[in-house]
């Protein structure tokens, strides 16, 4: 009878020393970036940020170069994550083609592209995003209302389509 105590004790303490499931400890934060490149001429830098109602906006900034700023709805799967990109609010009329997919995969913290339309992101890809620290990194609701990040001011999340003003 006393074995069936110590039983329970070693089945407890051996299920809370197993590592905790991956979705517990993979789960995406609001903002990424990344940069990279050999020499000035391709260096770049890569913004996503991503919110909870599924919606993404990517803003890429080449050394020397306006920033290109896409919209994108985000799904993860597991540790895969996918960035289907869609036509911003003021696109022409025909809309440009879109670019294929981004899929990152997604581990311990970090996205690293596997698929990338190498027209839009470049032969090599984008570089390997990792989250901005702290606790304050959380996604927002949506960003669908925004035209482009703020990159100016940290303060605010993103610059809106109609008044192009921060909020």
């Amino acid at each position: 009878m006393r074995t069936r105590p110590v039983s329970i004790l070693s089945i407890a303490l051996l299920a809370a020393l197993l590592p905790a499931p991956a979705n517990a400890a993979d789960k995406l934060k609001g903002f990424y970036s990344g940069s990279g490149g050999f020499s000035a001429d391709v260096h770049r830098t890569l913004l996503i940020e991503f919110a909870a109602d599924g919606t993404a906006i990517l803003q890429q900034k080449w050394h020397d170069k306006d920033p290109q700023t896409w919209h994108a709805h985000w799904k993860q799967d597991g540790k895969t994550v996918t960035l289907t990109y869609e036509q911003p609010k003021d696109a022409p009329n025909p809309p440009p083609a879109l670019p294929d997919p981004l899929i990152f995969t997604f581990k311990h913290g970090t996205l690293t592209a596997t698929t990338w339309d190498t027209t839009t992101l470049g032969p090599l890809g984008p570089p390997k995003l990792t989250a901005f620290g702290g606790k304050t990194n959380r996604q927002g609701s949506s960003v669908a209302a925004c035209q482009s990040l703020n990159t100016l001011d940290p303060r605010r999340d993103c610059v809106t389509w109609g008044s192009k003003v921060s909020f």
